[in-house]
């Protein structure tokens, strides 16, 4: 009785170290579904910041991942990074959990992702002239993945150049 114990316990222990060590998703078989970009009205900026009193615009990105491998991908979190063009930083970056345990099948895509920096262009002038100004910066955005130790570059998006409208949370314009 002890010896079929045993033997059950190391059987269930293999099972185990199989599951565990079969095989994993390759992150770069993510793909990165660019959908809308543009930029929101961020309001004025706040007292006591750079540029205090002005108009601002955000930069907000909607997104899709799709799962272009033969397994399915579970537990990926991303980071959207913001990175004006001429710049050699980040300004901002947003982690966020986009696969969870609801596994992604292969040929599936994500539902929409939507990330907005709180970092954008600020200017006195209204926002529908900030595009014009001389001194307008373009944004681009840098999407990486990570799922169990492993990272990848999912690929980049540059913020198009338009003013998008602001949704209220049930998803209809104020």
């Amino acid at each position: 009785m002890v010896r079929r114990s045993f033997v059950l316990a190391l059987v269930c222990l293999g099972l185990i170290a199989d599951w565990g060590c079969g095989p994993q998703p390759d992150l770069t078989a993510i793909k990165l579904v660019p959908q809308i970009s543009g930029y929101v009205n961020g309001g004025f900026v706040p007292k006591g910041e750079p540029y205090e009193g002005q108009n601002r615009i955000l930069p907000l990105v909607t997104f899709q991942l799709k799962n272009e491998g033969a397994l399915p991908v579970e537990y990926v979190d991303v980071t959207v990074a913001f990175w004006p063009a001429n710049a050699d930083g980040e300004k901002d970056s947003k982690l966020i959990h986009a696969i969870g345990a609801t596994p992604l099948q292969p040929g599936a895509t994500t539902e929409s992702l939507t990330v907005q920096s709180s970092v954008g262009f600020s200017s006195p002038h209204a926002p529908a002239e900030f595009f014009s100004s001389s001194y307008f910066v373009d944004f681009k955005v840098k999407v990486f993945a990570r799922r169990a130790g492993s990272n990848a570059s999912l690929g980049e998006i540059t913020v198009e150049r338009r003013l998008l409208p602001i949704t209220r949370k049930d998803g209809l314009h104020p």
